[in-house]
This record gives C-alpha cells, structure tokens and sequence, in this order.
C-alpha cells in the first residue's frame, strides 16, 4: 500500500519561493576593496550570491524531501531525491521570473581603495609609485 507523503512538511511552492527572495534579498550592498589599476566586475559578487542562494535552496528542498521521508519510514533512492528537487526547484523557477533581475538592479557596489594611490609607507615606494603614475599619465593623452 502507498501512501502520499507530503515531502514538503505543508510548504508551497510560494513559500519556498518567498523564502528564496528572502534569503536573495539579504545582501544587497556588495564592497569590494581593491587596488585602484585592478578591474572588478561587479556582477562577479552578485553573481555568486545568486548562485549560492540557489544552491541552498536546493539544499533546503533536499533536506525536506528526506526527512519527511525518513519520518514515514519510506527510503527513496538519491535519484528519485534529485528528480523531487528538480521538479520543485522548476516550479519556483516559474515563480521568480523577473525576480533576479529584479534583484541585480537593487544591489550596489561600493569600492574602496585599501591604501591612498601613492601613500605607501617608505618614501622609494611613494617616489615609485608617483614616477609609476606620470609614465602612465604619458600614454594615455
């Protein structure tokens, strides 16, 4: 005889996608120190969060899956777990739509150089790197 077994323990997919927008939303100032001649791509950070996010999400469903199947003594096979996770994890993508983007432009970037250009401790350094500037300063009329 098989039972239903709710591997959700009573949330929707609505709640799960709110908790997902929660957790998203939990981080949207992004700072980033850095010298000033290095590029950074902002959308790197964002990015990872967003990725990080999903991941755990994934986790969470995972964990509910199994341990509501472990409460009703019933051992599902780690391929039928990932089948469960990738069907729920498709209708919450349905749900966000837009929401990442959403989300990518709420989110800021602030950069902050460490050390003054030119600030350094011992003089040679300071004097290099003002002699560093003017060649640059050079070659970029």
């Amino acid at each position: 005889m098989k039972q239903d077994i709710d591997y959700f323990k009573g949330m929707s997919t609505e709640d799960l996608h709110q908790r997902f927008l929660q957790k998203l939303y939990s981080k949207t100032e992004f700072i980033q120190y850095n010298d000033p001649d290095d590029f950074f791509d902002p959308e790197q950070e964002y990015g990872n969060h967003i990725t990080q996010c999903i991941a755990e999400e994934r986790d969470f469903i995972r964990e509910l899956i199994r341990s509501s199947s472990a409460e009703a003594g019933i051992v599902l096979a780690d391929e039928r777990v990932e089948e469960l996770v990738q069907q729920k994890s498709e209708e919450i993508n349905q749900l966000t739509g837009s929401s990442i983007e959403d989300y990518i432009e709420k989110t800021s970037v602030t950069y902050i150089d460490p050390v003054m250009e030119c600030e350094q401790k011992f003089p040679l350094q300071r004097w290099l790197c003002r002699f560093w500037k003017f060649i640059k300063s050079l070659f970029s009329r």
